[in-house]
């Protein structure tokens, strides 16, 4: 019996202080002025995947934060990107994958990862990338009840196959167009790296997006951002420092 309650105690304990961390990750986020974007917009779907262990570290970096943040100006983009779906398919919506990330989950993700092949996909943890400052957004199309649409690789899968740009991203507008993404992803498509469908599916996000102000990058279908360098971002925003 004793043996029953100590376990039952372990595990009361377990999750109360993964619902202290993301209480204070809520609370923390507000205070850095960032916003919930179902505040904005409801209909947009919300699924953190490092609040689970469905991600390439297999760990669950969040605890029980399930919001989606984001800098204000940013997540107006994004409800812009969710109306003009909307528009096109009101069958279809959003689906936030992971958007602000808190430098102290920056740090022990890249630790994680250092000295592997993954650690290139990392932003470095000590200066910290676009999701450490809140202008940054993991996401997809899904239906309007959750179900993804086939985008011809998984969210976190670090393939050829997640590439929507076949050369280094600049930051020169005419190398990040919805042309260059769109040529590039058709080209997947015929050289069988994805079907014609997910090509079709991942074109859609990228127009919806662009159109938005958001640009992909080359490496991650599922990963969005301003057309701003790394200096820029961090002289224009503040790191989440938490």
């Amino acid at each position: 019996m004793r043996k029953i309650l100590t376990i039952a105690l372990a595990c009361l304990l377990h999750t109360t202080l993964y619902s202290q961390q993301g209480s204070l990750l809520v609370e923390k986020m507000l205070e850095a002025g960032l916003v919930d974007i179902q505040s904005l917009d409801s209909d947009i779907l919300v699924d953190l995947k490092y609040s689970s262990t469905d991600n390439f570290v297999g760990k669950d970096m969040y605890g029980e934060l399930e919001q989606a943040f984001l800098e204000p100006e940013f997540a107006n983009r994004v409800v812009k990107a969710q109306q003009l779906l909307k528009q096109r398919h009101p069958d279809y919506t959003l689906l936030i994958y992971d958007a602000a990330r808190p430098i102290s989950v920056q740090r022990a993700m890249r630790k994680m990862v250092e000295g592997t092949e993954l650690e290139s996909f990392v932003a470095d943890g000590m200066l910290g990338g676009r999701h450490n400052f809140g202008v940054a957004v993991d996401l997809t199309v899904a239906t309007n009840d959750g179900l993804p649409l086939d985008m011809g690789a998984e969210f976190d899968e670090f393939s050829e196959a997640s590439s929507v740009k076949g050369t280094p991203d600049t930051n020169v507008a005419s190398t990040r167009t919805i042309e260059v993404y769109r040529d590039y992803v058709k080209s997947l498509a015929k050289r069988g790296v994805i079907s014609y469908e997910s090509a079709n599916n991942r074109i859609l996000l990228l127009e919806i997006m662009c159109e938005a102000g958001l640009v992909p990058y080359r490496r991650e279908w599922w990963h969005f951002e301003e057309l701003l360098s790394m200096s820029q971002t961090r002289e224009r925003y503040k790191l989440l420092n938490f």
